[in-house]
């Protein structure tokens, strides 16, 4: 309960120095339904339903560009999980560099992360975003989790945009090593003259002897501008939990 209330109390703070900056912000709030199913070599299948309430706000500190991402993540027969990554970056000819670092904790289980990222257009309408980072769980057999993670993001106009990904991660511990590969893909449609959007998503995970799909939708308030503008600004800049997992995974 303790690393959980940390990890709410962390958000909330990170959130209200954005409001406290007294700046221009963009970025949303959205909830997410999913459904995995999971293969375990030898045990056979498994399914869950997964619901998520997530958020993201990005803001001015000083001359740098800051944001902050939050989810709640609720899993059938398992943990409720809080997550929060913080990020600080500056502009870069068209895109951006800069670093992060946020934690996803539960009663069971807590991962913690730092690393570097950034983004460039590719040409107007295309966007490449790219982040490699560090992360470390006491919870896994005091594991040491190194990973890459990369999206390209079409906007076939300013309010929909289409969006690949493709992960790798490896995993040092006490209780043995592993290599995990994710790949996803991702649609969003903001509705004409409201600042609603839908989305849908499939992303796939591989590992040592277990393999699994998640199937999510979505429904996201954006605030600030359009789909693009919020990618843009640096307001959909990566989750620890999208690095080190796929999608709503864990």
């Amino acid at each position: 309960m303790k690393k959980n209330l940390f990890a709410a109390a962390a958000a909330v703070a990170f959130l209200g120095s954005a409001v406290a900056a007294n700046a221009q912000t963009i970025g949303h709030v959205g909830a997410n339904y999913a459904r995995q199913e999971v293969d375990v070599s030898g045990l056979g299948d498994a399914d869950a339903d997964v619901w998520q309430a997530e958020g993201a706000v990005r803001f001015d500190a000083g001359s740098l560009g800051a944001a902050i991402n939050g989810a709640v993540t609720d899993y059938e027969h398992g943990d409720t999980v809080f997550g929060a990554t913080g990020h600080l970056n500056t502009t870069v000819g068209n895109g951006l560099v800069g670093g992060f670092a946020g934690v996803d904790t539960s009663d069971d289980l807590t991962v913690w992360g730092l690393g570097v990222e950034g983004q460039t257009n590719l040409t107007p309408k295309t966007t490449l975003f790219g982040q490699a980072g560090y992360g470390n769980s006491d919870d896994l057999g005091d594991a040491d989790l190194w990973a890459v993670r990369g999206e390209l993001r079409h906007y076939v106009t300013d309010n929909i945009k289409l969006q690949g990904s493709v992960g790798y991660v490896t995993v040092d511990s006490r209780l043995g090593d592993d290599d995990i590969w994710n790949a996803g893909v991702e649609a969003e449609y903001q509705f004409a003259n409201s600042p609603v959007s839908v989305l849908a998503g499939y992303d796939h995970f591989d590992a040592d002897g277990v393999d699994g799909d998640t199937f999510r939708v979505g429904v996201r308030y954006t605030f600030g501008g359009s789909i693009r503008e919020r990618d843009q600004s640096g307001a959909a800049l990566g989750t620890l939990s999208k690095l080190f997992g796929a999608g709503l995974g864990r």
